[in-house]
């Protein structure tokens, strides 16, 4: 949808006033927003956009859509200071001004109803989706609209706007409601020019041929996304449906698409063969189905023709850039390629897959130094094998920057090449200035692509541009549902403001989609913890994992981080004796030897706990003189100070704080503040503790009161009538944003 509205400032003159007044008498729909704002202000030119838009419905035939009054706070219906004429349509109250799918898609209809009212139809009416309790019944038009603004125009007709990807506050549809205890996982709405290509089918005897198919498929995903009319589901979501049983329109309803493509490879020798069917799901009909026989030097010109060919079926018009794009080549050299493919699909796939991936990108562009895109994969691993602290020294960004330069300077407007350039900034300079504006302009070659939006709200939560992150995380959740990354981002991003509801809904969708998932399930257990302090469903969570605690570790690994977040420390020691260590995530001995040290001291043995803290600071000391991490640097302040070591304790808190600060990074940075000030605590300083803690309270991704209540961190503050005060206050687990 165009949406006409001044993204920047407000002007006068009769230049301005000129152009408004056509906005409002060529749009399709006029959403006024009602709020506090609104009440406050006897007079204002909004007044006078609402008087223009009523003056416009007297030229109107009866019953067409055109007024819709949006409500965006609490603000009464029945003492609205509005024009009368918005009294006799359907008001629709959204929350700080957040739409939901179901409003989308219902001014979807509404657009296409007073289009056939115009032909001398009934206008096509219906009650509001998701509207809340309480809200008006009467009849008219609900009505869908961006927050923070007082009155906009939804101009259909005429391409009045360019979309600006940098604003405040972008469309973002918010997480549908969970009516039920275990709700149905969500999908996105489907739109005609939606696709999603399916897993191809390998079907080459050479050895490391997935690769090559793999490679295809997602150098076909990309080039679709290049596609500006089209929305394209990422290759994230759909490679669970590799060897699935569901039919074509199962998958579609999931994936809320209204395209499948499924497809083959069979590679032998200088010889491939790619074939492709296109399905409209709905129907299940088929659309097309199209062989290619060609050399392996082809492959890029088989993927063009895929790309061009669906984009035709699908009606989307290509621009000159786009074609431009969809027939690039990015080597000559297949061999080249072939590293590169090996190389991405281990970035995408393999846990491991960053530092893995290097050596392939390495061979890759000295086979073909002018390879770009292998440049720039090379680049942005270096850069997230140094964010992840795998190497955080400054031989390894000086790779990474050797890399992206060479990619930046070899195809400076490849998308690709920008994608990787942001990666980057994001990664190796946490420079979220520079990596938002990469994502900007890939937003522009890529509008409808979720990982646009995601890129960009994992940039404005780590800048604490909450609302920005919020929007787009949402959007790109609503257009991804299935897309793990951007849900459980999306749920650390509510539970660390404090939106408990939102994150229980989130929740519960990820678990509905990985009901076997131990860790999504203790994720959605804690929530009511956070939130209230019940420990009613972490304890029944425990006693299920408890059950077949001896036939699985993860079980009993499970149970025990349950018990440490509920502060249930005699679940937490039974827990500790029954798993000593658990090497699934690669936590070295010592630190897992300094939180269990916790657990017995919360349990009162003071005497093993020093102990055990004392066999683990050799090796923790070794591990920070030779690749110092702000988790391993924090851990080992809390190892000090429990043997007594306060004065060194502090210098390592204080170096894990300063190491990534908030300033710099405002989801982990308040991780190292909170270190330094449990340390604090440690060592007697109490006053500059509980400043801290009050501070951290009302800080996003600092500390929650419930768990301040339980945690060892703050144990020496246990009983100071401060300390109580803070943790008693309820202001101080209200939301954050």
């Amino acid at each position: 949808m165009e949406v006409w509205f001044d993204q920047n400032e407000l002007r006068g003159g009769d230049a301005w006033d000129a152009k408004i007044r056509t906005q409002i008498r060529t749009c399709k729909l006029f959403v006024a927003v009602i709020s506090t704002a609104t009440q406050a202000r006897g007079e204002g030119y909004f007044r006078r956009e609402w008087k223009i838009a009523v003056e416009r419905t007297h030229d109107m035939a009866s019953g067409v859509p055109f007024l819709v009054p949006v409500v965006i706070d609490d603000t009464p219906e029945s003492e609205a200071l509005v024009p009368e004429e918005f009294m006799r349509v359907q008001w629709t109250r959204l929350p700080q001004g957040v739409p939901t799918p179901q409003f989308v898609e219902q001014v979807r209809r509404l657009l296409e109803g007073r289009s056939t009212a115009a032909k001398g139809s009934r206008p096509a009416t219906a009650e509001p989706a998701g509207q809340p309790a309480g809200a008006s019944k009467k009849k008219g038009v609900p009505a869908w609209t961006w927050g923070g603004l007082t009155a906009l125009v939804v101009a259909i007709a005429t391409a009045v706007l360019v979309s600006n990807r940098n604003q405040s506050h972008p469309p973002a549809p918010p997480i549908p409601a969970a009516t039920a205890t275990n709700p149905s996982p969500v999908a996105a709405a489907t739109t005609d020019k939606s696709i999603a290509v399916l897993p191809f089918a390998n079907m080459s005897e050479e050895k490391d041929s997935a690769f090559f198919t793999d490679g295809m498929q997602e150098d076909i995903l990309t080039n679709l996304a290049l596609v500006r009319e089209l929305r394209v589901v990422s290759r994230t979501s759909v490679m669970q449906y590799r060897n699935t049983t569901k039919s074509i329109r199962q998958i579609a309803q999931e994936l809320g698409v209204a395209y499948i493509l499924e497809g083959s490879v069979r590679r032998a020798g200088n010889k491939v063969r790619v074939t492709g069917q296109l399905i409209q799901a709905a129907t299940d009909e088929h659309v097309w189905a199209k062989a290619y026989d060609r050399d392996l030097t082809d492959v890029f010109s088989i993927q063009s023709e895929l790309s061009q060919a669906i984009a035709g079926a699908l009606s989307a018009a290509l621009s000159p850039q786009e074609k431009s794009l969809l027939e690039r080549r990015p080597t000559d050299n297949l061999a080249a390629y072939d590293l590169y493919t090996k190389g991405r699909e281990l970035r995408l796939s393999s846990p491991n897959g960053q530092g893995e991936s290097i050596p392939l990108f390495e061979q890759a562009v000295s086979l073909d130094p002018n390879f770009a895109g292998a440049w720039a994969q090379l680049g942005s691993a270096h850069a997230q094998q140094y964010f992840n602290e795998a190497d955080h020294s400054d031989d390894r960004l000086a790779r990474a920057k050797r890399a992206i330069d060479a990619a930046v300077r070899l195809a400076p407007n490849d998308p690709e090449v920008i994608e990787m350039l942001g990666d980057y900034y994001y990664y190796g300079y946490r420079d979220y200035t520079q990596a938002s504006q990469q994502y900007q302009r890939l937003a522009v070659l890529r509008p409808n692509d979720a990982a646009v939006f995601g890129s960009l709200g994992f940039i404005h939560r780590r800048q604490a541009r909450w609302g920005e992150a919020l929007a787009e995380l949402r959007r790109a959740y609503a257009l991804e549902p299935r897309n793990m990354r951007y849900a459980r981002t999306l749920f650390q991003l509510v539970e660390g403001l404090n939106l408990y509801d939102e994150a229980l809904q989130v929740q519960k969708q990820i678990v509905a989609l990985h009901p076997e998932s131990g860790f999504d399930r203790g994720q959605l257990a804690l929530v009511p913890f956070l939130a209230s302090g019940s420990t009613q469903e972490a304890r029944a969570l425990m006693a299920q994992l408890d059950s077949a605690a001896k036939a699985d570790p993860v079980n009993v690994y499970g149970a025990k981080l349950l018990a440490r977040g509920i502060g249930d420390w005699e679940a937490a020691l039974k827990y500790d004796r029954q798993l000593r260590y658990y090497d699934d995530f690669e936590e070295p001995h010592w630190q897992q030897d300094v939180t269990a040290a916790m657990v017995l001291w919360m349990n009162g043995d003071r005497d093993a706990a020093r102990t055990l803290t004392e066999s683990a600071i050799p090796a923790g000391r070794a591990e920070i003189q030779q690749k110092p991490s702000a988790t391993s640097l924090g851990l080992f302040s809390i190892a000090l100070v429990l043997t007594g070591k306060n004065e060194e304790g502090l210098r390592c808190a204080v170096a894990s704080r300063d190491l990534i600060p908030e300033a710099k990074d405002a989801v982990t940075g308040p991780q190292g503040s909170l270190n330094y000030a449990q340390v604090l605590a440690w060592t007697g300083d109490k006053d500059r503790a509980l400043a801290e803690l009050a501070r951290l309270l009302r800080t996003p991704f600092g500390e929650n009161i419930y768990i301040a209540r339980v945690s060892p961190g703050w144990w020496p503050l246990r009983g100071d009538p401060r300390f109580e005060a803070l943790l008693a206050d309820p202001k101080n687990n209200a939301p954050l944003f």
